[in-house]
């Protein structure tokens, strides 16, 4: 599915090529009440994005990809149209969606049935009154920001996602040794010992703990150099195989923390 990221920055890109272009692309598709203000343009797009149909937003994609080149003619200078398409693409990326010549596809089959699960894990931090939940949510953007820079720094992307889900596994390990009134169990510095108190403590199975510690194998650096895969594949690769487990850190701790209630 597409994600808020994505949708601001196809309304990033949108700006750019202008009211008459953008308000036709969304009534080729039927759009309804496409109301935009050329005066504040990119608010407008904003917030008729944030809200659009998915369905009616892949189309929209679709042909900017596909007439790209066209779209690029339009604006100048070009560097900005380079900049925000850039953007777009890295962003589509992120949720699964590759470009193949002049054509947009899914990575995945199995992704336009799946949530934008970064934007779900981020309203579950903020919600889950874990002590670091700030650090980790601006990890988990620098990693995003890190993965579409112009050029992308794929080192750094999976750098932010590997520290994001140690500070939460930390997080994790201080309440359950909270609640079980243990100290001095485990070094907070130290990934296999974290996860090793969570296993003992019973948080997480061994094969939970195995999953955990083959991620962040994969997130370490070297660890994740492509042989006949393409560097930013394997990097999306990663980047999802982190959030997919922070999410099961996440929710994992708070259905522990509603059946003591």
């Amino acid at each position: 599915m597409i994600s808020k990221r994505t949708r601001y920055s196809l309304a990033q890109f949108l700006e750019q090529l202008g009211t008459t272009q953008s308000i036709t692309l969304f009534s080729k598709y039927n759009a309804e009440h496409v109301n935009l203000y050329p005066e504040n343009l990119l608010f407008s797009l904003t917030n008729i994005i944030r809200d659009q149909d998915e369905n009616l937003l892949l189309l929209v994609l679709r042909e900017i990809i596909t007439t790209s080149a066209s779209l690029r003619a339009k604006v100048s200078p070009k560097i900005i149209f380079d900049e925000r398409i850039h953007d777009l693409t890295q962003c589509l990326l992120m949720d699964g969606y590759i470009i193949q010549g002049k054509k947009l596809m899914q990575a995945d089959p199995s992704i336009s049935d799946a949530a934008p699960l970064e934007d779900d894990l981020i309203a579950a931090l903020k919600e889950s009154r874990i002590p670091q939940f700030e650090a980790i949510i601006k990890k988990i953007n620098a990693s995003a920001d890190a993965f579409c820079s112009p050029p992308p720094d794929y080192n750094a992307a999976l750098t932010n996602a590997r520290v994001a889900i140690e500070a939460l596994a930390v997080d994790i390990a201080a309440e359950v040794a909270h609640q079980q009134q243990t100290s001095g169990t485990y070094n907070e510095k130290k990934w296999g010992e974290v996860i090793g108190f969570l296993r003992k403590s019973g948080e997480i199975s061994m094969e939970e703990e195995k999953g955990l510690v083959g991620v962040y194998g994969f997130l370490s650096p070297g660890a994740h150099r492509p042989i006949g895969i393409p560097e930013n594949h394997m990097a999306r690769l990663g980047r999802s195989f982190s959030l997919n487990m922070c999410w099961f850190l996440l929710q994992n701790r708070l259905a522990r923390r509603t059946s003591k209630k």
